[in-house]
């Protein structure tokens, strides 16, 4: 008996110290102060806390073994939450975040005081923003979004609409495809518009940057060249789609573009547009993304150009669908649609979800009476609850053929996300038309 117990008291200090040597590794490679954090926290509960076990099963005394789970007690207790004070800290006083990180999950939750223009750059000289609006995404795929090289394009304000002369369509690729690039040249056509279709959306595949294990370059290497093949491969199909498209109308000035530049160059176009198309459903690279990671998602958060993005091609426009919630920019987008100068003749509705929260009802109200007073056909509908049922939603958006929203989801992940419906994603998924402005 004495032996088993000497070999378990082993393995565990052989365990303990394996944890310990692998959170050292991390702590050293690991690129942000969050993932570093995230691998010392293994070091002082599993790994400390199973060289405890192993020093009391050495010991084999009763005091000694009831002192070893006591310690490890104390630190299953109080460990995490001093690896959360500390994260919370860093997240506040603008630690940069990692490039591995594909969202900023507290991004308007947290009031964060330093923006990093570029995730995972070197530290230096920053500079200090306020926080940003809940649900805008932080580490978007444009690191300079909120930094235009024309702050004035990004002050659009006012109800007046703005005149529609240069569209740029993303050619990503994706079932929306073709269906974009139709809508761009009609809305084209009216306003005597050109259209750049732009392939490779600006996003240079670049190669992983997080933590690598011995060995791992190859494979690194490998993954960044077989999506650099699949971005180049969609964005030909993109191209192709669009030139027949382009083809087929002749009196629409139509031209593109493949870029593959650093995303900075891309926010320097979308500053020269009038509005950006964008086909739905899909990502960077052309991959099939979720709603609120979409290409359309990106670039409306950068707050520069209003973004419509297309799942299907209406014969006509019905009725517009203005969706009113707590979310932020909600407020504005009855002046949004209004600048935009699209489906001027169409009827509006608006949407109120969750009513019973602050300011929605003050919201819905007002955006009502700007569009009467700009002459528009304007209805106020039945509020959606929080709580509401998918199914029934969708019959209500039935003859809506565009909707203006402030965001495609308002998911910020955690496990009441997963339980609850997302009445933003619902419109993005039934809907035709979504216009982000």
């Amino acid at each position: 008996m004495i032996v088993v117990v000497e070999i378990l008291a082993a393995l565990l200090l052989i365990a303990g110290a394996a944890v310990v040597a692998l959170a050292a590794t991390g702590v050293a490679r690991l690129p942000d102060p969050f993932s570093r954090m995230h691998a010392a926290a293994k070091a002082g509960v599993a790994g400390a806390g199973l060289l405890l076990l192993g020093a009391g099963l050495a010991f084999g005394t009763t005091s000694a073994i009831l002192t070893t789970l006591v310690a490890v007690v104390f630190l299953v207790l109080t460990a995490p939450l001093a690896s959360h004070a500390l994260g919370r800290s860093a997240y506040v006083s603008g630690a940069p975040l990692g490039a591995a990180s594909e969202a900023d999950a507290l991004a308007g939750i947290l009031e964060r005081h330093v923006f990093d223009p570029k995730p995972a750059a070197p530290a230096g000289l920053r500079t200090p923003t306020g926080a940003r609006p809940r649900g805008e995404a932080g580490m978007s795929q444009f690191p300079k979004a909120m930094h235009p090289a024309n702050p004035a394009i990004s002050e659009r304000t006012g109800d007046t609409p703005l005149p529609l002369r240069r569209i740029l369509l993303c050619l990503l690729g994706g079932p929306a495809q073709r269906e974009a690039a139709a809508q761009a040249v009609e809305l084209a056509r009216p306003h005597g518009a050109t259209v750049l279709g732009l392939s490779g959306a600006g996003l240079e595949p670049r190669s992983w940057r997080g933590p690598l294990p011995i060995g791992g370059a190859y494979w690194a290497e490998w993954l960044a060249s077989r999506s650099r093949s699949q971005m180049r491969e969609a964005a030909a199909t993109a191209l192709a789609d669009f030139r027949e498209v382009a083809a087929a109308n002749p009196q629409v000035e139509t031209s593109a573009r493949h870029e593959e530049a650093a995303s900075e160059d891309l926010i320097r176009l979308l500053a020269g547009q009038d509005l950006v198309i964008v086909p739905a459903g899909v990502g960077p690279h052309g991959a099939e993304s979720e709603l609120g990671h979409e290409t359309a998602a990106a670039l409306a958060a950068a707050h520069i150009v209003p973004v419509l993005r297309v799942r299907s091609r209406p014969d006509a426009i019905r009725g517009v669908l203005l969706v009113v919630g707590s979310s932020p920019g909600c407020g504005a987008l009855a002046a949004g649609l209004l600048r935009s100068g699209l489906w001027a003749s169409a009827p509006i509705s608006i949407l109120p979800v969750g009513d019973d929260r602050r300011g929605v009802r003050e919201m819905v109200e007002a955006q009502a009476g700007l569009l009467r007073d700009h002459g528009r056909e304007v209805a106020v509908m039945a509020p959606v609850a929080l709580d509401f049922e998918v199914d029934e939603l969708r019959a209500r958006l039935d003859g809506f053929d565009a909707a203006v929203v402030s965001g495609l989801s308002t998911r910020y992940g955690g496990v009441f996300d997963s339980m609850r419906s997302c009445a933003f994603e619902t419109v993005a998924e039934t809907v035709p038309l979504v216009l982000l402005p």
